[in-house]
């Protein structure tokens, strides 16, 4: 059976068990390829590294996969791996039996790249299943090809609703195997847990319990898969925005983790209504300068996205995101506003990576500003080299910041000659002309 990895990081050694918390845990269909064959063309843009090491979330996880006997044959699945150990982990300890399969799910095109340089090698051998692209391949659609018992090692979510939509897509996939277990192991850190994540779980699974702590770290566990429950919802909402000049109510909606749910981003409103007075003054549709392809980078729960399709009906518009949930959710909020059309694309891909340099007349972005709770400014650098990239000389990057940032000199740097659109005490809009 496979140990706990060493520690490597603040908590040298693993605390002494505390007493279970009072709280706890907060598409496109692919081409017809099995997810261990699908590839992901990495020549354009360097792969990230996955980090080594597994940090006190992934101990915690790992501790009780052990404790409740993950070396009897079953297969796993590993949902959203931040940092590569759980499917490490997970394949030591399906390694002695020959039938089992480790599927590793993420939302994230750059977490998919990075596991699959990783583990190339199980991938070839067939022990590993692995969506890496070109199509995000919706969890539950993942999680049913693999058969018989399953044990699912994975992060809470940051959201009541993301964790109850992950945990009915594989209740749904695990009831539609005809009589397969189901065991979920769902770690986070304790100060980000509340007793609401329980009462989640129990929705889906007759026990729920909460395991030993490792640090600041500790586990739900969920088992005995109720039989009939109901099957995953996206969150919605109903927003209104300016086309042309003219108010109109958009739905919007939410799949799993994305960002913001099915809320309408104030900063996107902003960066909207300072671009459709642009669109109705005829500013970006003129004969000499008309607007034939547009993208949203980072389209989120299809917000932007949206606009475009219903302000620009003849262009082609692109909404791009590295995150497939933000993928399912626009394309959920396009069908939602019978929006949808040919020449509308949407792509799991990270950072414009798949666009072609000086192709579009038109990029809109709300980038983002956090990692985790800080502040980074630094996380918008390489998405204002990529709308710089593939804009083609004349073309506008519509840009929208939180406003105590200073972005403006740094966005002429890399785009062109910038106009202040918009600004409020909590964000500001800006243009800038590709050169």
């Amino acid at each position: 059976m496979p140990h706990t990895p060493a520690t490597d990081d603040s908590a040298a050694t693993p605390s002494t068990p505390t007493k279970p918390a009072k709280s706890s845990s907060n598409a496109t269909s692919p081409n017809g390829m099995s997810p261990n064959a699908m590839s992901l063309d990495t020549t354009s843009q360097d792969v990230p590294q996955t980090p080594r090491g597994a940090d006190q979330t992934d101990r915690v996880i790992i501790a009780a996969a052990e404790e409740s006997g993950i070396g009897r044959p079953c297969d796993i699945i590993v949902v959203d791996d931040a940092t590569g150990e759980l499917t490490a982990f997970a394949l030591a300890a399906v390694a002695e039996h020959e039938e089992a399969k480790v599927l590793s799910w993420t939302s994230s095109r750059v977490l998919a790249a990075a596991l699959q340089e990783r583990f190339a090698a199980q991938l070839e051998a067939g022990r590993l299943l692995l969506p890496a692209g070109p199509e995000p391949v919706e969890l539950g659609e993942a999680a049913a090809m693999v058969e018989g018992h399953q044990m699912v090692l994975m992060r809470l979510p940051k959201s009541l609703h993301a964790l109850e939509d992950r945990a009915r897509r594989l209740a749904e996939a695990a009831r539609g195997q005809g009589g397969g277990g189901l065991e979920l192991i769902a770690g986070g850190r304790v100060k980000h847990m509340t007793r609401s994540q329980n009462d989640v779980l129990a929705k889906l699974f007759t026990e729920v319990r909460a395991s030993c702590g490792i640090g600041k770290s500790r586990a739900l566990i969920g088992t005995g898969l109720r039989t009939q429950t109901a099957g995953p919802t996206p969150t919605e909402s109903t927003t209104r925005i300016s086309v042309r000049g003219q108010q109109q109510p958009l739905s919007l909606r939410g799949v799993g983790t994305v960002f913001g749910g099915a809320g309408a981003d104030a900063g996107s409103l902003l960066l909207l209504s300072s671009l459709d007075r642009a669109v109705a003054a005829g500013e970006l549709a003129t004969e000499e300068s008309a607007v034939r392809s547009a993208a949203d980078l980072g389209c989120g729960n299809g917000l932007m996205t949206s606009y475009l399709a219903a302000a620009l009906p003849e262009a082609s518009v692109l909404g791009s995101d590295e995150d497939a949930d933000a993928v399912a959710s626009t394309r959920a909020t396009l069908a939602a506003n019978a929006l949808e059309r040919e020449n509308i694309e949407l792509a799991w891909d990270d950072a414009f990576s798949q666009v072609p340099d000086r192709s579009l007349d038109l990029v809109l972005l709300n980038p983002p500003f956090h990692d985790g709770t800080a502040i980074d400014a630094t996380l918008v650098d390489g998405l204002l080299d990529a709308a710089s990239r593939v804009l083609r000389p004349g073309g506008q990057l519509w840009f929208v910041h939180n406003s105590h940032l200073r972005y403006r000199t740094e966005v002429e740097r890399r785009v062109g000659p910038v106009r202040q659109r918009a600004r409020d005490r909590r964000f500001t809009v800006l243009s800038a002309d590709r050169v």
